[in-house]
């Protein structure tokens, strides 16, 4: 499998979920060469100033990782953090409305490239579905092939590595439109990132989240 750059939202890949090198080498994820998201946009669901708490994945629900947790202060529209894993710069994450989810953009603050994803975030959970897969890449081909021709050249401006099917953006029109099919149900993606947000650090997170449909039980 060929190296690619790791891109800026690695980092906090890293952090939620512990990925291995070889998977941030891969770079599954969703990114641009350039930034499609302009530094006037963005809402802020998050609290001002909150620790991120990771979780992982298991057979009873998501339980809590032994990664120390990153702190995040909300800087006007978007929030930021400094110090984590891998990063020597500052990382900013903007959220964009999406219908019912919101657009993830995350960048250091150094560089001009954006990685994307889609989140949720309910009762200080944030749900994040940040790695397409092979699903999603036949997911963008019916898509393609269903679609009106405004929608079909929006759609061409997404190309996906052959063998990582990580997704390159090519425009702003590409990026509604994949946001478009995410909030139709019409995009899957692999396994969401889970974390618990603390406006007290010192407070003890759940033990573990189990979903209940889009709502999280919290296990102490």
């Amino acid at each position: 499998m060929a190296s690619r750059p790791t891109p800026p939202l690695a980092a906090i890949v890293r952090i939620l979920i512990g990925l291995s090198a070889a998977l941030i080498l891969a770079a599954c994820t969703i990114t641009s060469a350039r930034p499609l998201i302009a530094a006037s946009e963005g809402v802020t669901p998050l609290p001002d100033a909150f620790a991120l708490f990771a979780y992982e994945p298991g057979p009873d629900g998501y339980a809590r990782s032994g990664e120390a947790p990153a702190s995040f202060t909300r800087v006007g529209n978007h929030y930021e953090t400094a110090g984590l894993p891998d990063l020597k710069d500052t990382l900013a994450i903007r959220f964009i409305p999406a219908g019912d989810d919101f657009l993830l953009a995350a960048t250091e603050s150094t560089a001009p490239a954006m990685t994307y994803g889609f989140a949720r975030y309910d009762d200080n959970v944030l749900t994040l579905w940040l790695s397409p897969d092979a699903k999603t890449v036949a997911a963008l081909g019916r898509a393609r092939r269903s679609a009106m021709p405004k929608a079909i050249k929006a759609l061409s401006g997404i190309t996906a590595h052959p063998r990582t099917d990580a997704l390159t953006i090519h425009s702003r029109a590409a990026l509604d439109a994949l946001a478009d099919l995410f909030d139709r149900g019409r995009l899957p993606m692999d396994k969401p990132v889970v974390a618990y947000l603390s406006e007290d650090p010192e407070a003890s997170p759940p033990s573990r989240l189990v979903q209940s449909g889009n709502q999280w039980i919290k296990v102490p």
